[in-house]
């Protein structure tokens, strides 16, 4: 409203300027009166003035309309300005607003996220907690019932019953094996034996069974049957004479087999019938085995001479040596036999499960198990025994057509021989197997009872500190029997856990850095329970060094040597570290001194009082000028070659010539008396100079070093010993 009131003000004034000449041109003109040139003059100048101001007001307000115009535009422009202000603040209020909205809104909504998390937290509390509550119950039922079932199974043993228990038995026989024939007849001419020349040596051979039988336990007594398969291999010797005369010439010709070896062999499938008993680890078994045999082969070798008697002729003579290898076995004869072959059989042997049977607890692989003791099936159902074994055939087996021992070729040369259980029809064979015997037990799955373990009992290791009560989760904690001394529970960290034991008398060997390890004895005494072991382990003293500089307060890294009372040996070693000068070493209980003996520092010696000491010791440097001896400097015998030995030695000095880059020094060598002057002069010169050398390696520049050998001018003791002379073959650092 206020604008428009002052723009139509404005107009107004607008209006009245502009309508002041227009009045003015309206009036009439007064009427001209005569004039003079003067007059004329003055009026055409005052006209002239009046046009110039009626321009310059034309001009004047032309310019204020202009600046109106102007201002109005100035004005409407700072109105729409302020408008526009208006509304983007009223805008940004709005937006404000707004936020202030949404965050509300945010906060509301994270309140109630908050408020759903800690619900739902609560209720992840809660779940746990019936969790944990849940597998408590449960755990403590599962040891009641552990409990319950050991006493029952105790009971059980108190009266035990006998159990069948079946196996399947796969055994592998290995041995001796013989056909033991006995010939009977006798052999003269072309068709008899003649028994007073023959000779028989039975030698045998090798023999292997496999047998896949049944086998059942009932208490001590023992019952087997099954497959039984038999391989018997055997060879015998023979010594015998055979005559052929011819008949043309009525000459007789003898044939002299003086070593005639017979290789038979044998396959036979059987069934075996055995009774026995078991006591203990031990066993036997006894019974009989019938077989079948199937045919087989044989093989000869041997030689033979033969001698001519001719009745045209004084004196025999002899035809030569033959070898039977050239002879061929007929293969259309070969051994037959009797079914079926009984034999008596026997065996006796040792169970193996103390020493190969699978462990059951697998924390206790070096457990053995009892003599005669079998676990259940699952848990191990595999056995083992070894044993001897004798087996002879009573039954005459040899069921061979009869032949001649020899047949010929025409009436002079030996065709072929035949197996010598032909030569009679009633020649009797009887077998023979001894060796040992090799079986694995397949326990059947049966119905009995298995051995219940006694249930855990628990004990719970609380370790802390004697002094302050602190708990030391970090201290080791190993278990032995107390009665064998073997290892119950391996060396852990129990960190106020149970660990499982059995019931019996412990040991538990305690030990943590800082303190003396402790042995805590204990007992459990009943099965299922949990004692809680209060262990408290007393701290070990710590024997604390700060080694400094005299003059300047820094810290000095040095060894230190804790020599014990009487030795000369160092007990422990020190190293003190650069940044504090400061180390730590915890001591046996005894009497010690300590010795520092660092490069660049005179060296300190003292005793101490307690090996939980705290020492703050200050080592005096060695000043320019003054002159120190490098200990434990070695270098071969009249050479100049440093040895080995020396390394810490060269080490100290290097790092002493490192922290301290100021320090320049001379390095000067000395002998004992002994050989040349010039010879030991140089050779001083030449430790001297490979000191310096090894220094310049190790980094040291060689500006800062210089070198001299002084020989046996400069001695500290008498060279007229030999500990005086060792005291003068020394190194000597000087500081310059």
């Amino acid at each position: 409203m206020k604008n428009t009131l002052y723009y139509l003000l404005i107009g107004c004034v607008i209006l009245s300027l502009s309508g002041a000449p227009v009045v003015a041109n309206a009036m009439p003109e007064p009427a001209p009166a005569t004039q003079t040139d003067k007059e004329k003059a003055a009026a055409q100048k005052a006209k002239e003035k009046e046009k110039a101001a009626k321009a310059k007001a034309k001009e004047k307000e032309k310019a204020a309309k202009a600046k109106a115009k102007e201002k109005e535009k100035e004005q409407a422009a700072k109105a729409k300005e302020k408008e526009q202000a208006a509304k983007e603040k009223a805008k940004a209020a709005a937006a404000k607003e707004k936020e202030r909205e949404a965050a509300s809104k945010e906060r509301e909504k994270a309140a109630q996220e908050k408020a759903k998390a800690m619900e739902a937290k609560q209720r992840e509390a809660e779940r746990k907690q019936a969790e944990r509550d849940r597998k408590a119950a449960e755990a403590e039922e599962r040891e009641q019932k552990a409990i319950r079932d050991y006493e029952k199974y105790q009971e059980s043993l108190e009266n035990p019953k006998t159990e069948a228990i079946s196996y399947i038995n796969l055994g592998l026989r290995l041995g001796y094996a013989a056909m033991m024939d006995k010939i009977n007849g006798s052999y003269m001419g072309a068709g008899t034996l003649n028994q007073s020349n023959a000779l028989q040596q039975l030698k045998g051979g090798a023999g292997a069974g496999l047998n896949l039988t049944y086998n059942l336990e009932y208490g001590h007594f023992l019952f087997e049957t099954g497959l039984d398969l038999r391989f018997l291999n055997s060879t015998s010797a023979y010594g015998f004479q055979a005559q052929q005369t011819e008949t043309a010439t009525g000459a007789t010709y003898t044939y002299l087999f003086d070593n005639l070896s017979e290789t038979r062999n044998m396959f036979e499938v059987g069934l075996p019938l055995m009774f026995g008993a078991q006591f203990s680890r031990y066993y036997f078994l006894v019974g009989a085995k019938v077989h079948y045999g199937l045919p087989m082969g044989y093989s000869q070798k041997g030689k033979y001479d033969v001698t001519v008697e001719d009745p045209n002729l004084l004196e025999p003579y002899g035809l030569g040596i033959y070898d039977l290898s050239e002879q061929k076995v007929p293969t259309d004869a070969p051994i037959k036999f009797r079914q079926p072959d009984l034999s008596i059989a026997a065996e006796v042997g040792i169970d193996l499960d103390e020493w190969l049977q699978k462990q059951p607890d697998p924390k206790a692989k070096k457990a053995k198990v009892k003599a005669g003791e079998r676990l259940p099936f699952g848990r191990q159902h595999v056995h083992y025994r070894v044993g001897l074994f004798a087996e002879y055939g009573v039954l005459n087996t040899n069921a061979t057509p009869k032949a001649n021992p020899v047949d010929f070729a025409g009436e002079t040369l030996v065709q072929k021989t035949n197996t010598m259980l032909a030569m009679n029809g009633d020649t009797k064979l009887n077998n023979l197997f001894v060796g040992a015997k090799f079986t694995i037990q397949f326990e059947i799955p049966g119905k009995k009872e298995r051995p219940v373990p006694p249930p855990p009992s628990y004990a719970v290791f609380n370790i802390a500190d004697e002094k302050t009560g602190e708990s030391l989760l970090q201290a080791f904690v190993e278990t032995t029997d107390s009665q064998t001394g073997k290892v119950v529970m391996r060396r852990k960290q129990p960190k106020t856990t149970r660990q499982r034991h059995l019931k019996g008398s412990y040991i538990a060997n305690v030990n943590m850095d800082g303190y003396k390890p402790l042995s805590y004895p204990f007992t459990i005494d009943e099965y299922g329970v949990t004692d809680s072991l209060a262990i408290s382990l007393t701290p070990t003293p710590v024997f604390r060094v700060r080694v400094t500089n005299k003059e300047t307060g820094m810290p000095v890294p040095a060894n230190i040597r804790i020599i014990r009372r009487g030795e000369t040996e160092p007990a422990y070693l020190m190293a003190t570290d650069s940044t504090s000068g400061a180390a730590r070493q915890a001591l046996e209980e005894g009497q010690y001194r300590l010795l520092i003996a660092q490069m660049g520092y005179d060296s300190l010696e003292m005793a101490i009082a307690s090996v939980g000491d705290s020492l703050n010791l200050q080592l005096t440097p060695v000043k320019k000028g003054e002159v120190f001896i490098i200990k434990n400097l070695h270098f071969a015998t009249n050479k100049t070659r440093i040895l080995k030995t020396s390394e810490e030695a060269l080490n100290d000095l290097y790092m002493y010539l490192a922290r301290n880059p100021q320090v320049r020094i001379k390095i000067i060598g000395h002998t004992d008396s002994v050989g040349k002057d010039e010879a030991n002069r140089k050779l001083s010169e030449g430790r001297a100079n490979a000191v310096l050398q090894d220094l310049v390696e190790r980094g040291i520049a060689t500006d800062r070093i210089e070198a001299e050998g002084r020989g046996e001018t400069q001695p500290i003791d008498t060279n007229d010993t030999e500990e005086g002379r060792q005291n003068n073959r020394r190194v000597e650092i000087e500081i310059l």
